[in-house]
């Protein structure tokens, strides 16, 4: 499904405005903090809502997860862990939510419900199984 030009700048602007939330700079500009919402690193547009969330995973490991919801349905997230930021989008689950990584390569796969995910790697091959890389992640509370 082709996504219009209006849709893809809205994506685009609301992502740039997770990520400057997630690593910590100002909001971008147009973008309004939420008012409403009790959660730390929100903001919010006509068109969408964004909110991050930092999660500490077994092993004391540490990973943040920029959230972004479109109006239209579509949903994203901006998972940064050891240095990097994986942009990823939500996919059909039978419970919770399902995040992959736009990057094939990266095979990574961010799976929430709650307060609770887990960070799970599947290679690009139709014969591989999901490894789990980063298990029993709670959201810490700020």
């Amino acid at each position: 499904m082709a996504a219009s030009s209006h849709s893809l700048g809205v994506v685009a602007t609301a992502l740039l405005g997770g990520l400057t939330v997630l690593l910590g700079g100002c909001a971008t500009p147009g973008l309004q903090a939420t008012g409403t919402t009790p959660r730390p690193g929100a903001i919010s547009g006509p068109d969408f809502e964004s909110h991050t969330r930092r999660y500490r995973c077994a092993g004391g490991v540490e990973l943040e997860v920029a959230y972004l919801n479109l109006r239209s349905g579509l949903s994203f997230a901006a998972l940064h862990h050891q240095g990097r930021t994986h942009l990823m989008q939500n996919r059909p689950s039978a419970s919770g939510a399902r995040y992959v990584a736009l990057d094939e390569e990266a095979g990574l796969r961010w799976h929430s419900k709650g307060d609770e995910g887990f960070l799970a790697f599947l290679a690009a091959d139709h014969t591989a199984r999901e490894q789990v890389r980063l298990a029993d992640c709670r959201a810490v509370r700020p």
